[in-house]
C-alpha cells in the first residue's frame, strides 16, 4: 500500500508539473503575440472601410508583438466612416494612418504637408549636389543654384531659397514614420530624390532651377521650430525674401 501511494503522489506531482509547465509556456507565447489587422488582398486608395471590411479585404492575424507598428489596429470598426489614404500592398498592417476622414484624404506625402497654403515640391539630385545623400526627412536645406539661374557676382552661385524643410527622402516622409510607430523614416529607396515644402511660388523658383541646385545641409540648431521651416519663411513671405536677401548680399561682396 504505501509502494502505490508513493507511485501514486509521483504521478501526480509529474502531472501537475507538465500542466504548468505547459501552462508558463502558453502563456509566454501568448504574451509574445498580439492581434492585427492585416491587409488580405491589395486595397485602392479611396477605397471606403466600409467596402473594405464587406469585402474581407482585411483580416484579424495574431502575429509577433516585435513585427508590428506602434499605432497598429486590431478593431475593424475603427475603419468605417473612413478611406484608404494610399495604396494599401498584401499582408500590409493597417494601422491609424493607413486610413484618414475623407476631408483629409490624401496620401503620406499629402498628409505630411503642415499647412494648406503649402504644396510639396521633388527635385532629383547627385550625390554630389545632394550632401553624399545623407538627407533624410525632416532635415533642412538652402538650396543654392548656378548657371542660369545664379544671381551671384559675376553670374556664380547663389542661394535661391534659404531653411527649406525637407518633407520627404525617396518615398519616406517624417509622417509616415510616426504613423508607423519608430523614431526615423525607413531607409530611403531613392536618397537622390528629395521632396521639399514650400509655398506655390517657391516651388515655381525651384521647379525653373532644377538641374543647376546644390543643396546645404543645415544642423539642427539652424532649422526652425515651425512645423514647416521654408514653408514657414515662404508662408509669412520671407522665405523667397531670405534667399533674395541672401543673393543681393553675395552680390555687394
Amino acid at each position: 500500500m504505501a509502494a502505490a501511494a508513493v507511485v501514486l503522489a509521483a504521478v501526480a506531482f509529474i502531472g501537475v508539473y507538465v500542466y504548468a509547465s505547459n501552462a508558463d509556456k502558453r502563456a509566454q507565447e501568448n504574451a509574445g503575440f498580439v492581434d492585427a489587422l492585416v491587409a488580405s488582398a491589395s486595397i485602392a486608395k479611396g477605397t471606403t472601410g466600409s467596402e473594405v471590411i464587406q469585402a474581407g479585404l482585411v483580416t484579424r492575424e495574431r502575429v509577433a508583438r516585435g513585427s508590428i507598428p506602434g499605432t497598429i489596429i486590431t478593431d475593424p470598426s475603427q475603419l468605417v466612416n473612413k478611406i484608404a489614404a494610399a495604396e494599401i500592398d498584401e499582408k500590409q498592417f493597417i494601422t491609424v494612418g493607413t486610413f484618414v476622414s475623407p476631408s483629409e484624404g490624401g496620401g503620406n506625402f499629402a498628409s505630411a504637408i503642415a499647412h494648406q497654403n503649402l504644396v510639396a515640391v521633388s527635385v532629383s539630385v547627385d550625390a554630389t549636389r545632394g550632401v553624399a545623400n545623407q538627407i533624410v526627412p525632416g532635415d533642412h536645406v538652402d538650396i543654392a543654384v548656378q548657371g542660369s539661374a545664379a544671381t551671384g557676382p559675376n553670374g556664380g552661385p547663389s542661394y535661391l531659397l534659404q531653411n527649406v524643410k525637407v518633407l520627404a527622402v525617396g518615398t519616406s516622409t517624417v509622417l509616415q514614420a510616426a504613423q508607423d510607430g519608430v523614431s526615423a523614416a525607413p531607409p530611403a529607396t531613392n536618397p537622390g530624390l528629395l521632396t521639399f515644402e514650400l509655398t506655390p511660388e517657391d516651388a515655381l523658383r525651384v521647379i525653373g532651377a532644377a538641374g543647376n541646385i546644390y543643396l546645404v545641409l543645415l544642423p539642427p540648431t539652424q532649422s526652425t521650430a515651425s512645423p514647416s521651416s521654408s514653408g514657414s519663411a515662404a508662408s509669412s513671405g520671407t522665405g523667397s525674401a531670405a534667399a533674395s536677401s541672401s543673393s543681393a548680399a553675395s552680390g555687394s561682396r
